[in-house]
């Protein structure tokens, strides 16, 4: 059996928090192809259901699917590799929900072939949207952060 790291654990945070669950009533988390389930019993009353992340998919709230986002906003992964929110374990991550950040501005690292590769705001505005999760590995195209 493989143990939960830190890593797991801020993930589930992270969808707990985005997807607005007050109580948990399972947990389900795979290694290979990194997989996480939460289960509640309260997603009639917040319009939210069970979050399941997979390998190149994005997280997503049932009650933001229907927003319309411009392609403008959108920072993309320039490249395949494992996304990193802040420097190390032990640090703040680079941005939040809410901050204004300034063009060349650092948003978050993707590891690539043990190089890590800064990736920074393509304007200024303010962050929406945080999609990717730390330590998740991420395709090309697949969408890091949402700017309002």
């Amino acid at each position: 059996m493989t143990k939960i790291d830190k890593t797991d654990l801020e993930n589930i945070k992270l969808i707990v928090k985005e997807s607005k669950i007050n109580s948990v009533t399972k947990i389900k988390i795979k290694k290979n192809d990194y997989e996480i389930e939460i289960t509640s019993n309260n997603f009639v009353e917040n319009n939210v259901s069970v979050q399941k992340i997979e390998k190149n998919t994005e997280v997503k709230d049932v009650e933001n699917t229907n927003d319309v986002v411009n392609e403008d906003n959108i920072v993309k992964s320039p490249m395949v590799g494992v996304a990193y929110l802040s420097a190390d374990p032990n640090s703040q991550p680079y941005v939040k929900v809410g901050q204004h950040v300034k063009a060349g501005d650092t948003l978050l690292l993707i590891e690539a072939m043990k190089t890590f590769n800064e990736i920074k705001a393509p304007r200024s505005g303010i962050i929406k949207k945080i999609v990717t999760l730390n330590s998740q590995p991420v395709e090309y195209g697949d969408t890091l952060i949402i700017f309002e």
